[in-house]
């Protein structure tokens, strides 16, 4: 492959990382419609029955979004330190994969239900080919793509 095709394919990168946000935005908005009360256990709140949705859960959420928009934002920028800092969590992902069997077969206590110990190992693997990916550019084109900094 040539440079051309890398930078093709890092812009490809770019606007994989953007959509992976957006699909983790629109999760997150379906796991509070679904069972707020996950986030709540995250967060360690006491919450009553008849609080469906309580503020502190809700201001979490918002914060994890205004935390997401910010990160597409880095990303559109080409932020050199975001693309470390995004393959770091993107590669460790891979941590939660063998996490999530050992909670299924009950060596490790369940952290929430089922069906979202599915979505929490099923965005893991998508994180770690983000991270494959990202690797792979990094090798040929430098960080997004960009080239490599001259010394």
């Amino acid at each position: 492959m040539n440079t051309s095709s890398y930078k093709t394919n890092a812009h490809y990168l770019e606007i994989s990382i953007i959509a992976f946000f957006v699909l983790v935005a629109c999760c997150m908005f379906l796991v509070y419609a679904i069972d707020p009360s996950i986030y709540a256990q995250s967060l360690s709140l006491t919450t009553s029955p008849e609080d469906r949705y309580p503020l502190p859960v809700t201001l979490f959420l918002v914060g994890l979004l205004v935390f997401i928009a910010l990160l597409i934002f880095g990303v559109r920028r080409h932020w050199r330190w975001l693309f470390w800092l995004l393959l770091v969590a993107f590669g460790s992902s891979f941590l939660h994969l063998p996490a999530t069997l050992l909670q299924f077969a009950g060596v490790l206590p369940e952290s929430g239900p089922l069906w979202y110990s599915l979505l929490q190992m099923s965005v893991a693997v998508v994180e770690v080919g983000l991270a494959v990916w990202m690797v792979r550019i990094y090798r040929n084109a430098g960080a997004w793509g960009m080239g490599r900094r001259k010394a």
